[in-house]
């Protein structure tokens, strides 16, 4: 028995161990194979092997989902370290990304995902590289979201803080007053922007973009939104046609708000930079430094072709 034990601990490889951590992450067989791009069957072949291997049952049922057993979260960490040091093994490479399909899950809200990802996507696969790409949304992210592998790249005004984040500004933009022009005028005055009627986008319980650019003093003074919407795409539904001001960053003028007046704000603020995020596992990996300079390029090349964008 042992030494069928040690042949199937040998026989052990990074996918088994990467489609651990994501049913770890998920609670989620189903939700696991999704993001994996491969059938549930084979994620449960995987956990079979796994279990046999560990001795120990790794995920129990617990109602509709999952739970994972105080053994399996004990080996977060080190499977994870594990997959970090076999990472490393592969930074000498000379690299072709046409010669493999790479997978990246990036954790971008929807303005920042669809300002940079369709163009990127396209590009690449016009070169013949097979990328595949998967999205979360970001809100307002802190540094577990890299840190236990959850994604891969986070696109961010607010990159999160840690000796292990490293991250690139891409675009800067100003803070403005969007609202539709047929119905009401930008405010004029300090006073006219706080009695402003409000539409604000809220990620979660104390995650607005107000929130976020905005002092706590100015944001506590600000009238109760009339309208929270939980992404910047339901923006316009709401401001076409009302007298309703959002505050968001000027780079919306190339997405949601496009169609919409923009003003500047009636007193000074700090602009917000848009940046490229990365957890250090994957700072010298060669496949995600090629996804790095490639949302670099395209950073670039949108900075000089709009006027509304500044590098940062």
């Amino acid at each position: 028995m042992n030494i069928m034990k040690k042949i199937d601990l040998y026989d052990l490889d990074g996918h088994n161990l990467r489609t651990f951590l994501t049913v770890l992450e998920e609670s989620s067989v189903s939700k696991a194979a999704e993001r994996l791009d491969v059938s549930q069957s084979s994620v449960s072949h995987t956990l079979a092997k796994l279990r046999t291997v560990l001795g120990d049952p790794l995920f129990v049922r617990s109602g509709l989902g999952i739970d994972a057993t105080e053994r399996a979260r004990a080996l977060r960490e080190p499977i994870q370290s594990l997959l970090d040091s076999l990472k490393e093994l592969t930074n000498e490479r000379v690299f072709d990304p046409t010669s493999e399909t790479l997978r990246f899950t990036v954790a971008a809200n929807d303005f920042q995902r669809d300002l940079i990802f369709p163009r990127l996507l396209h590009e690449a696969r016009a070169e013949g590289v097979d990328l595949k790409l998967a999205f979360l949304p970001s809100g307002v992210p802190d540094a577990s979201i890299l840190r236990e592998a959850r994604c891969h790249l986070v696109v961010t005004p607010h990159p999160p803080d840690g000796a292990d984040i490293y991250f690139r500004p891409l675009f800067l933009g100003e803070i403005s007053c969007f609202y539709d022009g047929a119905c009401r005028d930008a405010p004029k005055s300090w006073e006219e922007f706080l009695a402003a009627k409000r539409i604000e986008v809220r990620f979660g319980p104390h995650q607005t973009t107000q929130q976020q650019v905005l002092s706590s003093d100015v944001y506590a003074r600000l009238t109760e939104p009339v309208v929270s919407v939980p992404n910047f795409g339901a923006l316009s539904a709401f401001l076409q046609g009302s007298d309703l001001l959002a505050t968001e960053s000027s780079l919306m003028k190339l997405g949601p708000l496009r169609e919409f007046d923009c003003a500047p704000l009636p007193f000074k603020i700090p602009p917000v930079t848009l940046s490229a995020v990365w957890h250090q596992r994957d700072h010298n990996d060669p496949a995600h430094k090629w996804f790095r300079g490639k949302i670099r390029r395209l950073a670039e090349s949108l900075v000089s072709s709009h006027v509304e964008l500044q590098p940062a």
